[in-house]
């Protein structure tokens, strides 16, 4: 019998698996990216009560079987009570949660991802305790993702020719910022957007959401 695993994981999301079980996504600190399943978990009587919702963060014991892990203990770490209480907070904790689980791949232990999307959903409860706007925020957790990720555009200069001259669009074929003699066919942009795609890779994640 395979031995068990110990492994600190933020909860991604959920599926239902026969009348009294889930399925849960896991972004684990020590395995990467894994899908589990939470045997009872659906029940009245069940002992795992709120531990294993979306976006909590928790120190597991995992028991790997064919093709998915089995939850045999779960402790609670962090509940991010504060982004829970609002709307916007959970479809904001959504996405960055969605990118991650998007931009890595399965039983591949990524630390730095999961660290940056543990300190995301921090950042996120910090400032959704006092005000509902976190656009910058977001932003610059999907641009760091894409960074860990290998993805991240050209900020910096002209993505076709390497100029620093006047940024004037985005260009996907070109892989990044283009200036005005390369961005013909190219998204406009303003020197705003620029500047907070600039902010948002550079800016540590609790200066975004000041």
């Amino acid at each position: 019998m395979a031995r068990a695993e110990k492994a600190r994981a933020v909860v991604l999301g959920s599926r239902p698996l026969g009348e009294a079980d889930r399925i849960v996504r896991l972004f684990t600190r020590e395995l990467g990216r894994a899908d589990a399943v939470v045997k009872g978990v659906r029940k009245t009587t069940s002992r795992w009560g709120g531990r294993l919702e979306p976006f909590n963060v928790v120190d597991l014991l995992l028991h790997p079987g064919r093709s998915l892990y089995t939850v045999t203990q779960a402790q609670l770490v962090d509940v991010f009570a504060h982004l829970r209480s609002d709307r916007e907070g959970l479809t904001a904790a959504a996405i960055v949660c969605e990118a991650a689980a998007g931009l890595t791949p399965q039983h591949e232990p990524e630390v730095r991802v999961f660290a940056l999307l543990r300190n995301s959903l921090r950042q996120m409860d910090r400032g959704f305790a006092g005000r509902a706007v976190q656009s910058p925020l977001v932003l610059g957790v999907l641009l760091k993702l894409l960074h860990e990720a290998g993805y991240l555009p050209v900020l910096d200069q002209c993505a076709a020719c390497g100029s620093g001259g006047r940024i004037l669009g985005f260009s996907a074929a070109r892989g990044g910022l283009v200036c005005g003699d390369c961005g013909a066919e190219a998204v406009p942009i303003t020197p705003e957007a620029v500047t907070a795609l600039l902010e948002g890779i550079s800016l540590p994640l609790a200066e975004l959401r000041t």
